[in-house]
């Protein structure tokens, strides 16, 4: 479904866009900015919220304003207030978002032909095809010979970046296996739901899919730091 055009993020894509700049953000700091009346996202007709770019940025800003400067709710309300008002805070004079240009545009992008890689991606051909192997990324067959998607070029530098900690691809085919599990899983409940796909029926599918996933990966994430706390309880 990620082909369906939309010109919104769901909460999950909002803390995946903002992660280089932000890593400790999460759903549930979202969700306390948004209770917090800092962010006001759009809702759909279901009770989804639909972060627009101009939503990404303000959720940017803040973080800016209490990570580089250490502001209070209380003091960054006001910061926004000012914002809202057409006067830029000296605090975030020259700031530059750093939600990529096509974050909103629901997964469609380029492809990268595979011996340009290198020089357009930064990453070696051998490495893409060693994610190749282990089922992590899948090359297609374009006009211009085996290329590589767009979804597939975000997997690609996600996983040379772990690299960092002695991460190799083949550590990570068990994350293809869950992927393909848990897909499996949101099939088998929202099949009868939506087996009829009409236009209204697609788009309710997306946004299903969309809060589904948000809703799975931060259970994900809590069920792992649960079980790291138990290996480091000093830390953890």
């Amino acid at each position: 479904m990620s082909g369906l055009p939309r010109d919104y993020m769901t909460i999950g894509e909002v803390v995946d866009a903002l992660a280089d700049r932000f890593p400790d953000l999460s759903i549930s700091k979202v969700r306390f900015l948004e209770e917090e009346g800092l962010v006001s996202p759009e809702r759909t007709a279901g009770g989804y919220r639909k972060f627009r770019a101009d939503d990404v940025t303000r959720i940017e800003h803040i973080l800016r304003l209490q990570k580089e400067h250490f502001l209070p709710l209380a003091v960054i309300r006001e910061r926004l207030a000012d914002y809202d008002k057409g006067k830029i805070p000296s605090e975030l004079k020259g700031a530059k978002t750093a939600l990529p240009s096509a974050a909103v545009d629901g997964g469609a992008g380029e492809t990268v032909r595979i011996d340009d890689i290198p020089a357009s991606l930064g990453l070696p051909a051998t490495f893409i095809k060693e994610l190749e192997e282990f089922n992590l990324v899948r090359l297609v067959d374009g006009e211009r010979g085996r290329e590589i998607t767009a979804s597939d070029i975000q997997i690609a530098h996600v996983c040379w970046e772990m690299r960092r900690f002695g991460v190799e691809p083949r550590h990570l085919r068990m994350y293809e296996t869950f992927a393909e599990r848990e897909s499996t899983f949101f099939s088998q409940i929202l099949m009868p739901t939506f087996r009829h796909r009409t236009p209204e029926t697609r788009l309710k599918l997306a946004e299903t899919l969309g809060e589904l996933s948000d809703q799975t990966r931060e259970l994900t994430a809590l069920l792992l730091r649960r079980s790291l706390a138990r290996v480091f309880e000093d830390v953890v």
